[in-house]
């Protein structure tokens, strides 16, 4: 390529910008309906994050493409709630009128509702971009372009891609992907065809073969005031539908769009809901996990409790005395001091003490309780002098887990 012809593109494309900033950037020149709003970086929404939404944005001023060929290319994203599915899509239109009134969501895309969908009399073309299979329609796929007229029963339609100009083969496309992609649309009014070709926004100029290729003269469809125009609809799974950037021309042309760096779509909003349900989730985990934790704790604990009150349910089942709390005795013998001791004998010592409350005076043998010879002389002793009754005979007055006791 020469380098005249390098400036002149560059000088065309410099005007084409220009051109859109002063066409497409007007809010004044796209009449929006339904959901259809622009966002912080006056991009088209046509959809909003509600399910069974529709929205609609179209040229306020006419075109003629009556006995024309023409071109139009223009960027768009979906981004889905979902990444492997969505609901329902979304069309470039050709009509005779500014506006689509009673028009539904759902599988009619903003374009038509159950009455006139496939009335000849609707004189509209488009070009959908469908992402939900709908059987009535005879969809092939849900992830499809096709060419509607006067209804949404495709004449043409094809799965989402392009022909790789370098080998040949085709390349799938998610239409859901949340990436920016390209739609070119030139008809020859001289051949009377009409090609779609789909591709990433990375391409500077579409594939050399199109998607889809209609033969079919559309003369009678188009009229000296047709309408350009963006539709999209949601069903029970919500979607945002982005229009990015829209370029027509006479004449068949396929003008170059390179304007640096790709846009990228932010992601699908997260609502408050949903992070409300993350943080409960995550609390119930952690929950979980105190009970987890807390459950190991208090079964160790049962575990011990209960390997000690087998041995004390034992005692008290053969023996039935009073079973006192270690506290008790404690403060009894002021806390088993040297000065309180009594004596000392076969597997333990003997401290006097008085008990708070009544201040009778007991004596108080402190036994280890991991000693089995020890253990075994204690219930030697208490087997005897527990059944015994004699005055004087010291009486058996109760034990503790970790005490046991007779008065002095």
């Amino acid at each position: 390529m020469s380098p005249e012809l390098k400036i002149l593109q560059m000088h065309i494309l410099v005007l084409l910008l220009t051109l859109f900033s002063c066409t497409y950037n007007s809010h004044g020149k796209y009449i929006l309906e339904g959901s259809a709003v622009y966002d912080p970086n006056n991009y088209m929404i046509l959809t909003n994050t509600t399910k069974h939404s529709y929205g609609q944005a179209f040229n306020n001023v006419s075109t003629s493409y009556k006995n024309q060929s023409f071109s139009i290319n223009f960027l768009f994203g979906i981004v889905s709630e979902h990444k492997q599915q969505a609901s329902h899509g979304m069309a470039f239109v050709f009509s005779h009128t500014r506006s689509l009134p009673g028009a539904s969501s759902d599988q009619y895309l903003g374009i038509f509702n159950e009455r006139n969908n496939g009335n000849a009399s609707n004189n509209v073309i488009a070009i959908e971009l469908d992402i939900h299979k709908d059987e009535e329609f005879g969809d092939i796929d849900d992830n499809h372009v096709g060419i509607d007229i006067n209804g949404l029963t495709s004449v043409l339609s094809a799965p989402a891609g392009y022909y790789d100009d370098k080998d040949g083969n085709f390349r799938n496309l998610s239409l859901i992907s949340g990436k920016v992609m390209r739609l070119s649309i030139v008809y020859s009014h001289i051949d009377k065809q009409l090609n779609v070709s789909l591709c990433p926004a990375e391409f500077i100029v579409p594939p050399n073969k199109p998607l889809l290729s209609l033969n079919r003269d559309l003369s009678h469809y188009f009229s000296k005031e047709t309408y350009l125009g963006f539709t999209a609809s949601t069903g029970s799974i919500r979607a945002l539908h982005y229009m990015l950037i829209m370029q027509p021309f006479n004449g068949l042309t396929y003008p170059p769009m390179e304007f640096g760096v790709v846009p990228t779509l932010p992601p699908y909003p997260r609502k408050a809901s949903d992070r409300t349900r993350t943080i409960l989730a995550v609390c119930l985990t952690l929950a979980v996990f105190a009970a987890f934790i807390t459950s190991g704790i208090g079964s160790a604990f049962y575990l011990r409790h209960q390997k000690v009150k087998e041995v004390l349910e034992e005692w008290e089942i053969q023996y039935g005395p009073h079973r006192f709390a270690y506290k008790e005795l404690y403060n009894a013998t002021k806390g088993f001091k040297e000065k309180q001791l009594l004596g000392r004998g076969g597997f333990g010592q003997v401290y006097k003490g008085t008990l708070p409350g009544s201040n009778a005076e007991i004596a108080v043998k402190r036994t280890s309780h991991d000693s089995r010879q020890g253990m075994s002389e204690f219930l030697a002793e208490i087997t005897t002098i527990g059944r015994l009754r004699h005055k004087n005979l010291v009486k058996l007055l109760g034990y503790s887990t970790r005490m046991r006791i007779k008065n002095g």
